[in-house]
């Protein structure tokens, strides 16, 4: 099974924390082989009480958070777009869901950082506009 985005973001905050798989769970009180299935995307529909107790330990920034939210309901979001938007904090939550959103023609996508550059560019064009 391919590692989804929300995967990929809980693990990613996870181990900013330093916390194991075994720490995690006890910690949030959620079986430390399910939060592996999460990460690895065996499970993509964890409850909204389970993203509480997940994000209660993680403690991510505001903008993380609405992301590992949103991510649940977007299992579909390209882990590569998910990793670059975690590395880069001053790329915001509406500029990634824009980014997220886009589909591409064929099997040609263009990396995380060339489409985040074309959106940002479209919004700045369209302000001009205005």
């Amino acid at each position: 099974m391919p590692q989804t985005g929300l995967g990929l973001a809980i693990k990613t905050l996870r181990e900013r924390r330093t916390l194991s798989l075994r720490e995690f769970g006890q910690l949030s009180s959620v079986d430390h082989a399910y939060i592996y299935r999460l990460e690895t995307g065996e499970k993509i529909n964890p409850s909204q009480e389970m993203i509480e107790k997940i994000l209660k330990v993680l403690k991510p920034s505001e903008r993380d958070a609405v992301l590992i939210t949103w991510l649940v309901d977007h299992s579909d979001a390209d882990p590569s777009l998910v990793e670059f938007v975690l590395q880069d904090p001053s790329i915001g939550i509406d500029i990634f869901t824009i980014a997220a959103g886009v589909r591409h023609r064929g099997n040609i996508r263009p990396d995380p950082a060339t489409l985040i550059a074309r959106i940002k560019k479209a919004l700045e064009n369209d302000d001009e506009d205005d």
